[in-house]
Formats: structure tokens, sequence, C-alpha cells
């Protein structure tokens, strides 16, 4: 399938990537557990199929940061374009030499992360992200649907792994399992929990700017908060105008900056003031 975001994708291409989505799984988890016995450890052990063992998976990625990048001139191989998963093709607009080990560890860890959510919350169903909004940061996703909620796995470990590759601070360790757990419960609609919200923000690299979408509660219910991030992010090096073109929708100019640089920036700004559980 053409490398096409998904959000600009028609929605037979869109019913197209979700099947090619779910078709890939498998072999992503088996290469994980390959990847596991290879390292000496028994996948049975550690992956038991529960939240809690996201916690030492993602502790023995952790581990392995130094092997995330490629380096074309020594041993270790560039991962093509068109040999990324298929979410990683229709997401990311850029990434600097991402390395085969990178890709097996994350989508391996997409793959499991999805299965737990999903074994987990069994009448959740897979679907198109807000099919009817083309407006929508999900558009045409392939996500989990399920007590009002849409929720797109691969978000949480590309932030991590993605970090620990620039060697920036990542997830805590438990961090994953603490997200599994409230999917789960949102998608069993189980009030009591917190609720896990999708990323606050997403970002798409258009020829010329970037096109941000905002969460819906973030736009609506924190629209002055958004204000005040457009003045900041307006004043930060590399950064030539910002303009809120709609209540969720920005577009920035930043010729310094990638689609990765900026949709860490925005991820971090607002995670420090707006609760992802809220």
């Amino acid at each position: 399938m053409p490398m096409t975001h998904y959000r600009r994708m028609s929605h037979a291409q869109a019913t197209a990537a979700l099947s090619e989505f779910l078709t890939e799984r498998p072999a992503a988890l088996q290469l994980l557990r390959a990847e596991l016995t290879d390292h000496g450890i028994d996948p049975e052990a550690i992956l038991d199929g529960t939240p809690g063992s996201l916690t030492p998976l993602w502790q023995w990625i952790t581990s392995r940061r130094e092997e995330l990048a490629a380096h074309p001139a020594g041993d270790t191989p560039v991962e093509p374009r068109p040999m990324w998963p298929s979410w990683a093709r229709h997401t990311v607009t850029g990434m600097r030499v991402p390395s085969s080990t990178m890709f097996i560890l994350l989508d391996g860890l997409v793959s499991y992360l999805t299965q737990i959510i999903a074994t987990g919350a069994p009448n959740a169903r897979w679907g198109l992200g807000s099919p009817e909004d083309p407006g929508h940061h999900l558009h045409y996703y392939p996500v989990l649907i399920g007590a009002g909620h849409q929720i797109f796995t691969p978000t949480l470990p590309m932030v991590g792994v993605v970090r620990l590759k620039r060697g920036e601070k990542s997830l805590r360790d438990t961090e994953l399992t603490e997200y599994a757990t409230a999917v789960i419960d949102a998608l069993l609609e189980e009030p009591h929990r917190a609720v896990a919200a999708d990323p606050p923000v997403v970002v798409v690299a258009e020829s010329a700017f970037f096109d941000v979408g905002l969460r819906h509660d973030i736009a609506t219910t924190h629209s002055q908060l958004v204000n005040r991030m457009v003045t900041e992010l307006a004043n930060q090096d590399g950064v030539t105008s910002v303009h809120r073109e709609a209540h969720d929708a920005l577009v920035v100019n930043a010729p310094d900056w990638d689609a990765e640089d900026l949709q860490r920036w925005l991820q971090a700004w607002f995670e420090i003031r707006v609760p992802l559980t809220e």
C-alpha cells in the first residue's frame, strides 16, 4: 500500500490498512518471542499476557537502548521505510536512521500491548477511527473501539522507543502496565478506574507546514490553555508562525523542526498541564 497517512486515505484504503495492521500482529509478536529466546529469556515466562508483564518487558527493551539507532557506516543496518510496520509508514513522516532491531522490539511491543488490551476488553471491536469526522486526529486510524473510546495502541510504545533511541528520558518502568490497565478499564467502562485518553495531539507533516490535530476535550474544555500553548510554541527557536485554524486544529510553520520534534514538544507540554486520564 502507498505510504499515505491514515488521515489522508480513502475509506477503502483505510479499510485495507486496518486489515494490514491486524495481519501484521502475529508475525511481529513471533519476532519478539524469537528475540527474547536469542537473548536467553523464556518468552513464555515473561510474556504471560497480563498488564504487569509489560514492566519487565519494557525494562529489557530499555536495556537495549544502544541497538535502536542504525549506523550506516558501521555494522548496524538501516531499516528502509518500505520495510517499516504499516502503522509506522502511515503515521511517521520521518525518522532518523531506525535499525531493524528497533522495529523488532517496537512492533513486537505494539503487538503484545494490543494482545493484552484486546484480551482484557473482549467486547471491544476493531474499526476505523472517527470515519465521519475528517478533522479528528484519529480519523481512519486502526483503533480498538469500546465504551465511547478509540485506542490506537502504537502511540505510547512509539513515543517510548523513539525517546530511547534519541537518548532522552523515556517511559517509567511501570508506565505501560498502568496504561494497559487504564485502557482496559476504559473499554470496559469501569468508572471507578481512571479513563485512559487518546494522545493530546497528532502531528501530520505537509509539504510546507505541520497540521496539528488536538484531542477533543483539550480543544473544547481547555481552549484558553491551547491559546497559551500557541503563544509559547510561537516563541520557540525555529518556529516562524502558529495559527489556530479551528478549535481543534493548528497550522505550524517550523522549517527547522521535524514532525517527531513537534509531536514530542506538544505532547510533553500538554502532559504537564492536562492529566492524561482526564
